[in-house]
């Protein structure tokens, strides 16, 4: 009953879905609860000018181009992506934006980097790890890029902690733990990250646990709980009817200002 997880790789989709999915990155990326998560991912990971510094899974270019613009013309900063349709959006995006100095992009898989040993002093990857088949390998292969004592921050989410306040408990639960078991990756990497940078031979510096609570539409709570109470229809986990009052209730209570959802994400920082 699991589906197919599309962020994986993007390029296995028709190209104008590949765009659409790089161009929603971006613009969710805007959002209060997104940018919250990523400016508490930059400030982990403390750029400094002159640095080299990897956005590995870098997708649309998001924090590359943050990143770039933090460590200065003395400094580089590189974003690697296993998807070419991603890797053309980020460096038209990163064009558009004129962002200066200007990153430079990579299509690699993240297992087989084509940098030097201990190439840049620290990297970042945010949601990359939960999409990737072999989660452990990434890590250790990272390790090898890193400077001896350089450090990498990890932002993941864990779905398996998404509270909502609806009246249909049983209905909620159900809908819920499918899509933590059978939607998009790994949903409970976010309370794996220690154990897994552990067993990859890293040493944990910091763990971070960020809340983001959803109150109306300008995050992006409500968006992802409709999504899923229609894939989990499409899956038949649930009927139609059951579907229409569990999103009608969602609705209402949007209306009368009485929506309210959350998730837990965490950021691990971790030294070579």
């Amino acid at each position: 009953m699991s589906r197919e997880n599309p962020w994986s790789n993007p390029d296995r989709l028709p190209a104008e879905e590949a765009q659409d999915l790089a161009r929603f990155i971006d613009q969710r990326a805007a959002r209060p609860d997104q940018r919250q998560a990523h400016d508490a991912l930059l400030a982990a990971l403390a750029p400094q000018a002159g640095e080299r510094l990897l956005d590995l899974g870098c997708g649309s270019g998001v924090l590359t181009r943050r990143l770039a613009a933090q460590v200065g013309p003395s400094g580089e900063v590189v974003g690697v992506d296993i998807s070419r349709a991603m890797l053309d959006y980020a460096r038209q995006q990163t064009a558009a934006d004129q962002v200066s100095p200007a990153p430079r992009y990579e299509q690699a898989d993240a297992t087989s980097l084509p940098f030097p040993d201990g190439y840049f002093h620290g990297a970042l990857m945010a949601r990359t790890l939960m999409h990737v088949p072999e989660p452990q390998a990434v890590l250790a292969k990272l390790r090898r890029v890193v400077i001896p004592g350089g450090r990498l921050a990890i932002l993941e989410a864990d779905w398996g902690t998404v509270a909502v306040d609806h009246s249909q408990r049983e209905l909620t639960r159900r809908i819920l733990a499918w899509r933590t078991d059978h939607v998009d990756g790994n949903n409970w990497m976010g309370r794996q990250l220690v154990r897994r940078c552990l067993e990859a031979g890293w040493q944990v510096r910091t763990v971070q646990g960020l809340v983001s609570i959803g109150r109306n539409e300008e995050t992006t709570h409500f968006g992802s709980l409709r999504r899923c109470a229609a894939l989990a229809l499409e899956q038949g986990v649930i009927t139609q009817a059951e579907h229409d009052a569990w999103v009608a209730e969602l609705d209402e209570r949007l209306a009368a200002g009485l929506f309210f959802a959350s998730i837990n994400e965490y950021i691990v920082v971790v030294t070579a």
